[in-house]
């Protein structure tokens, strides 16, 4: 392949520039047998939509992802994986995220000139997501590289060949974070009011706002301007983005089209329901991924299974909560999270069902973890490390073993979307639970947070009131502290890849994950008694994680630099 028109691909893509699909290494050097032109997608509908299905499918927006299911919460404080440590989570998004706003800015630019929609209210709506999507694009790039570039048009070569007349600068995060605003405002004003949870509406545009409004609010409350603007907002902004919110969560929240999920009676079983019913009455999902078997699926449940439940295919366990995020989740009657593994003397606590160490926790808890003794698919999990037999401990693993290959390494297994349902036998595609990418207690949380950071507790502590009532735990009466609604946040959007995000934005990664060592519950089966006993046990070395305060932008790769020499690398690379 030509050296030059290799390089100019990389360049293109790095700005967002129009290229062909000739860019794709597989295809540069054979005559295309088949391509979809704009022609046709902007001629038939049927293809249309087909392409603005893709473009849906190519967002950042949360997700299973095939084949790994690598959610960020194996690079947080919640879980680490049953093989291996983790270092560090790869958000790099450079490329693909410019190479989906040139397809953006390309549909932007040609759709209002199309006949396909003879209805103008609906071609608007339409115009609207293709916006909405392109903002929410450059709200990814933003939160993982700080200013970036803006393109707005689908740029063709110059006639003379000279591709540095297409050299952009980056713009400052500030400046993409306004034009991210003043995008979604236009967009949220184009798209229908009517709430369909599996496409861009008003609604879940305001929803997704606020989300971005939020970290840019964070980034300028507790970051730092660096490179004049390239990176960091400045703290006089704060409070304008605060408000802006605050205001899209608040009008989701008038708007009554939402709800806590409510509708049985027990607490975990309700916060279990409220991820597999896909019906409408769930009236908490905001804005979901669709699944469903056999023609859209994922891995979930080959990846989570605890070690006696893996498919024949292996892999199993791969998700498995820290026993600090475990002592996170408080009792009904005690906020004090911490497991009674020991009596006031420091000798271990026997029991009979190792499950009794859990009871009373945070109804959310069980539905979020399995652990020792938790009931799964018509068994009883049996996780230990150890085993008592006269009086000396010694080897002996239970059937679904802790610190093995393919078992918790923790004693526990996340199984917030483990479908204990599944009528298939899990293996490789068998799962197809949705995954809701907003809901609507994260709007709640969302409007706390702002609420909280203007000085007005009372409106704050209210909504987080409503999410502990609906989770079966006591409301707070006296005024809520940032720490106390952070927890609420934790625990709430446990394993929903908010974490990841929200210790970037609060800038509070460094000190809670770098070179931290996390901890296991080791359960230790007396066969001379019939009974457990646990153990705090540090996790070996190869599951400490790395994230210094240099990480919270991330690093622009070497060959996007030399593709666009106008560009300035983060700090600290």
């Amino acid at each position: 392949m030509n050296s030059v028109y290799k390089y100019l691909c990389v360049f293109m893509l790095s700005c967002g520039l129009t290229v062909s699909s000739g860019c794709e290494a597989d295809f540069l050097d054979k005559e295309p047998v088949s391509i979809i032109t704009d022609d046709i997608i902007l001629q038939e509908r049927s293809a249309f939509e087909a392409h603005l299905a893709f473009l849906y499918a190519e967002m950042p927006f949360e997700h299973f992802r095939n084949y790994d299911n690598n959610l960020l919460a194996l690079y947080t404080d919640e879980s680490v994986s049953s093989g291996s440590g983790t270092a560090g989570a790869n958000t790099h998004w450079w490329s693909d995220g410019y190479e989906l706003i040139r397809a953006l800015n390309n549909m932007i630019e040609k759709f209002p000139s199309s006949s396909m929609y003879t209805d103008e209210n609906e071609k608007a709506a339409v115009l609207g997501e293709l916006i909405f999507l392109r903002a929410y694009s450059y709200f990814s790039l933003a939160r993982r590289y700080g200013g970036v570039p803006i393109v707005t048009t689908a740029e063709p070569l110059a006639k003379s060949g000279d591709i540095t007349t297409l050299y952009i600068p980056r713009d400052t995060e500030s400046d993409v974070f306004k034009f991210v605003e003043s995008e979604m405002d236009e967009a949220i004003d184009m798209m229908p009011e009517t709430a369909n949870p599996y496409r861009l509406n008003k609604w879940s545009g305001l929803a997704l706002k606020s989300r971005a409004m939020l970290h840019a609010a964070s980034v300028s409350t507790y970051g730092e301007v660096q490179l004049d603007g390239l990176t960091g907002i400045p703290a006089s902004e704060a409070e304008y983005y605060w408000q802006s919110a605050r205001d899209a969560a608040k009008k989701v929240i008038a708007s009554g089209n939402y709800e806590l999920y409510d509708e049985v009676n027990d607490s975990a079983e309700n916060f279990h329901f409220l991820f597999f019913d896909e019906s409408e009455t769930n009236k908490e999902r905001i804005f979901v991924k669709a699944y469903n078997w056999p023609d859209l699926v994922h891995d979930f449940d080959l990846h989570f299974a605890p070690f006696s439940h893996r498919s024949g295919s292996g892999y199993g366990g791969k998700y498995c909560p820290v026993l600090e995020m475990v002592e996170s989740y408080e009792y009904i009657d005690d906020p004090d999270g911490t497991l009674k593994i020991t009596d006031e003397q420091g000798e271990p606590i026997a029991y009979a069902n190792p499950a009794d160490l859990f009871a009373n926790k945070d109804p959310r808890f069980f539905q979020a973890v399995l652990y020792p003794g938790a009931p799964w698919f018509g068994t009883t999990l049996e996780i230990y490390g150890s085993v008592i037999e006269g009086d000396v401990e010694g080897e002996g693993f239970g059937v679904d073993g802790i610190a093995q290959p393919e078992a918790t390494s923790t004693g526990f297994y996340m199984s917030k979307w483990g479908d204990r349902d599944q009528t298939r036998p899990v293996n490789i595609g068998s799962s197809d639970v949705d995954r809701i990418s907003m809901r609507y207690a994260e709007v709640l949380l969302n409007a706390a947070e702002s609420e909280l950071e203007l000085d007005n507790e009372a409106e704050a502590r209210t909504y987080v009131n409503a999410i502990r009532t609906r989770a079966g735990l006591p409301v707070h009466n006296s005024p809520i502290s940032m720490e106390e609604y952070r927890h609420e946040r934790k625990i709430e959007l446990a394993f929903e890849d908010n974490r990841y995000w929200d210790m970037r934005r609060w800038r509070i990664f460094h000190t809670l994950v770098s070179n931290k060592e996390f901890y296991a519950l080791w359960p230790i089966l007396n066969k001379d008694k019939q009974v457990y006993i646990f153990r705090k046990q540090l996790l070996p070395g190869i599951y400490t994680k790395t994230f210094n305060a240099t990480m919270y932008y991330n690093r622009i790769h070497d060959h996007i630099l030399q593709a666009n020499t106008l560009l300035v690398q983060n700090p600290g690379y």
